[in-house]
């Protein structure tokens, strides 16, 4: 999607309220491309907050009054494409599809094998797409590089985003020391990207997990995803743990 206005627009009528009682609560509010904790993070009111007002007018100012595009004289529609056809993945497209509807944008989702789907992500061959980015370690740096447009497809930069001024500043904040000025490049980043709008935000997923009580001292670590550290076995408890369950497993498996 290429006109700017039309990404701003589709941006506000995302309504993530919606989407997360979809999900049973279980996800929180992304109002950038660097997700809580990290440095550059933003947290607060974000200029996409659900707003099908603003979305119309964007939409009107990007040349769809009313989501009509003037090439065809009908409904603008937009091409999703999805790694996955899963149950979820279809549910909670009607639910996109249902947000675009109500500013007059038909979204088509394009349901594809894994393997098929990041051939078409490395041949750039997808209007609109929807991924995730799980940190490889706790610094804004490893989710900016997914807009240097030096990292385009098939790099990580799906999206083929360029912009001159985040380049140059990447360029700077990839090899600086943490400090005042590199968190005042990342934020000046952050603010090009959000302003550009080449991602809808979506959410951060909410993990749980349960813990048997022979596992102590367990605490989740900051970005693998579904890693945990600090693990301190109780080997006496984790034993007669084991020695009732395959008892009762024995039992379960009788005449």
């Amino acid at each position: 999607v290429q006109n700017r206005k039309l990404r701003q627009a589709l941006s506000c009528a995302f309504d993530f309220d919606q989407l997360n009682r979809f999900m049973n609560n279980r996800l929180y509010p992304i109002n950038g491309p660097i997700p809580s904790p990290l440095k550059g993070s933003i947290s607060g009111t974000s200029p996409y907050d659900f707003d099908l007002e603003k979305a119309r007018r964007l939409l009107n100012e990007a040349g769809y009054p009313d989501g009509i595009d003037p090439s065809t004289g009908r409904r603008l529609e937009i091409t999703i494409e999805l790694g996955s056809a899963s149950g979820n993945i279809r549910q909670m497209m009607e639910l996109m599809a249902d947000m675009f509807r109500k500013i007059g944008v038909v979204l088509k989702p394009s349901f594809n094998t894994w393997p098929a789907f990041i051939e078409k992500m490395n041949r750039r061959q997808a209007q609109m797409f929807q991924l995730g980015w799980v940190a490889d370690y706790p610094d804004a740096e490893n989710f900016l590089q997914l807009f240097y447009s030096k990292n385009e497809s098939p790099g990580p930069n799906h999206a083929n985003y360029r912009n001159d001024r985040f380049d140059e500043l990447y360029e700077k904040i990839r090899t600086m020391h943490d400090s005042y000025e590199r968190t005042s490049y990342v934020q000046e980043m952050v603010d090009i990207v959000i302003e550009d709008a080449p991602w809808i935000f979506l959410y951060q997923p909410m993990q749980f997990g349960l813990v048997h009580d022979w596992v102590q001292n367990y605490a989740p670590h900051a970005f693998p995803y579904g890693m945990g550290k600090y693990r301190r076995i109780d080997a006496s408890n984790r034993s007669e743990w084991l020695n009732v369950h395959e008892s009762t497993t024995l039992d379960l498996g009788g005449n």
